[in-house]
């Protein structure tokens, strides 16, 4: 992982997930950025620095460390430090290791994952609501879309696909895979499509709102 104005070698990607949720939740309360690496040490050092001021019903997000990987420390980390596991793992694609717990002070913990369309898309669906209504705002009923052409092959996961929304459709956006971040500059958001979907219309989640 290397700082976003770096040029990156074929290993390696640059950092644009804490950029682009500080983008995502502009408006909607202070946020405080920090970057850790793999190790555990400091990994258990920085999230619980960062827990440390939180009172009850703040929010504190981890991206990356939360999948079934050599390194993958962060749930791990945050049982140790006395955050109990809610959920780990969503039937969803992109973003199905997403983690979420909370500790006996009140205070929430989402582990996004890591892949940078993942983790937006995870903090769009679910942060942002959570967010909202803490604010005390009433609840926004997604708009509801239809996809301009086919939808994907049906999955035993709901999926989550980035779209340009143009009036009332909805049009897909080509992506290559859930590390593309730069194919989301097309898009304005995406829609959500169950493994069952009923009817035609599609609910669509916008990057701005």
């Amino acid at each position: 992982m290397i700082a976003i104005e770096e040029i990156p070698q074929p290993h390696q990607v640059r950092a644009s997930n804490g950029h682009a949720l500080r983008a995502l939740f502009e408006g909607m309360g202070e946020v405080d950025l920090h970057g850790v690496g793999d190790a555990r040490g400091a990994l258990a050092a920085r999230l619980e620095a960062s827990l440390a001021p939180l009172a009850k019903g703040d929010v504190l997000l981890v991206t990356g460390g939360v999948s079934a990987g050599k390194f993958d420390e962060v749930p791990g980390v945050l049982r140790d430090l006395g955050v109990e596991r809610v959920f780990h793992k969503v039937a969803q694609k992109p973003g199905k290791p997403l983690w979420f717990g909370t500790d006996t002070r009140g205070r929430l913990v989402f582990g996004l994952p890591g892949n940078p369309v993942s983790a937006l898309v995870c903090a769009r669906r679910y942060v942002v609501p959570l967010l909202r209504a803490k604010s005390g705002e009433a609840p926004d009923p997604a708009p509801r879309l239809r996809l301009s052409g086919p939808l994907p092959t049906p999955s035993r996961l709901t999926q989550f696909v980035p779209v340009r929304r143009v009036e009332s459709a909805a049009v897909p956006c080509i992506m290559n895979g859930s590390g593309d971040f730069s194919g989301l500059r097309r898009s304005d958001g995406f829609v959500e499509i169950p493994p069952m979907p009923a009817g035609e219309l599609l609910s669509f989640f916008g990057w701005e709102s």
